[in-house]
């Protein structure tokens, strides 16, 4: 009896999870392991308030682009739209996509309706005022910085480009901190969220 105990005792203060058959849960990108994640409200390009609380109960695919960008947003979005396609019925039903602009300036509701239209991408994409993005560009670690150039807006927007997977309880499970990550390992990632969590 006691060593059943002791074991029990070690078996709960092991790091990581289990998952259904008792194996620990690894992930491809970085695991988070369960943190907490900044919670926010901002406008949805179709016209209604998205707040991230409100997602509870569905696996939260969080990424940040701007409409304007010609680099590394393109293949994270397309890398998003290859993922979002990829998933069967019952997956999606249980997903939430959604983008997060970092160029605040240009990238108005209409802009970013317009932008996903053309593109394809069948999830929300958020703006807001400056007051309201900050805090989730310094809880995300975002951070993006407007640089001069030749465009006709007289700037683009330099930024890291995370890619959150926040399980259904709204924490924190995975992040892939690179544009263009790998499509099959993301996406194994993304199942083993919604199976597990």
């Amino acid at each position: 009896m006691r060593f059943k105990a002791l074991m029990l005792t070690l078996v709960l203060l092991l790091p990581g999870c289990l998952d259904s058959e008792g194996e620990e849960i690894r992930f491809n990108g970085r695991n988070l392991e369960g943190s907490d994640v900044y919670m926010f409200t901002l406008e949805d390009s179709t016209g209604p308030l998205w707040n991230l609380t409100e997602q509870e109960g569905k696996v939260v695919v969080l990424a940040f682009i701007f409409t304007r960008c010609d680099n590394t947003c393109p293949v994270t979005s397309q890398n998003l739209k290859v993922v979002y396609e990829s998933l069967t019925e019952d997956e999606l039903a249980k997903v939430s996509f959604v983008s997060v602009t970092v160029d605040w300036r240009h990238d108005s509701p209409s802009e970013l309706n317009n932008w996903s239209d053309r593109m394809g991408y069948d999830w929300p994409h958020l703006t807001g005022a400056k007051q309201a993005l900050d805090p989730v560009y310094e809880n995300y670690g975002v951070f993006p910085v407007e640089q001069g150039d030749d465009s006709d807006e007289g700037y683009t927007v330099a930024h890291p480009s995370p890619t959150y997977i926040i399980d259904s309880n709204l924490k924190g499970r995975v992040v892939w901190s690179d544009f263009d990550f790998p499509v099959d390992l993301f996406t194994e990632d993304l199942r083993t969220v919604i199976e597990n969590y």
